[in-house]
């Protein structure tokens, strides 16, 4: 029996498939040998002792350094290859104390304005939990304001929910709009920020495999809106239906 040839949609998924494939395998492998760098570094520096030349002692430092960020943009990695495997279930979800409960994880110093009236609906919430506290977390570390102000809003259309994360940080250059939901993509120096550049590029990848939408745009404060569609959920089989608090 002759095998049909793939249709380009279906290349185009085989392909994800087996680059979603390769990443998680490489990532996972590359744990072990990383994990084993950053012990030597330590090791070195203990064999050594506390007597050492200034420039050793940086060189033991930036090659601890270079290790974790290493170790970061692996699970980072691992993450990302691990979205189109995840389960999708769905639960009750109250908008209103999710958004709450991420407020609660915010610096002090951070203010969030959030809707004074939001739905109770069937949907993915851990998916959508994952995907607001990266963008609230993401827009609370990039500012260069000493109380930055974030403010979230949600549309609910017949099908879907919009949402959109606005800040008054930092801003994102026009050119760079494009590209902040690649991969480790970072729009300061990677040496400059503690950051690896994976949250909007996992972020991103949930959204489309829960079937919205995401686009980052500059607003009216200089700062940056990100909006995204979220899918509500039909009515699900009884035994599927998980109620949590």
């Amino acid at each position: 029996m002759e095998h049909q040839p793939l249709s380009c949609p279906e290349q185009l998924a085989q392909l994800q498939k087996e680059f979603d494939e390769f990443a998680y395998i490489v990532s996972h492998d590359l744990k072990a040998p990383v994990r084993a760098i950053s012990n030597l570094s330590s090791w070195i520096e203990e064999d050594l002792g506390s007597d050492l030349a200034p420039d050793v002692k940086q060189n033991i430092d930036l090659l601890r350094n270079r290790t974790t960020r290493m170790e970061r943009m692996i699970e980072a990695l691992l993450q990302y290859s691990r979205v189109t495997r995840m389960e999708l279930e769905v639960v009750v979800t109250d908008l209103t104390r999710l958004l709450q409960e991420l407020q609660d994880e915010l610096p002090a110093h951070v203010q969030l304005e959030l809707p004074t009236s939001l739905p109770v609906l069937l949907t993915y919430k851990a998916k959508l939990r994952q995907v607001l506290r990266s963008l609230l977390q993401n827009a609370a570390t990039f500012t260069d304001k000493d109380y930055p102000t974030i403010v979230v809003r949600v549309q609910e259309q017949a099908q879907q929910l919009v949402f959109e994360v606005e800040d008054d940080g930092c801003g994102i250059p026009e050119e760079a709009l494009g590209s902040v939901f690649n991969l480790f993509y970072t729009v300061s120096p990677k040496d400059s920020v503690d950051t690896i550049g994976a949250g909007l590029a996992i972020s991103k990848k949930i959204v489309q495999f829960a079937g919205g939408t995401i686009k980052a745009e500059t607003n009216a404060r200089k700062g940056t809106t990100v909006r995204f569609t979220w899918p509500k959920v039909s009515e699900p089989d009884q035994q599927d239906l998980h109620y949590h608090e």
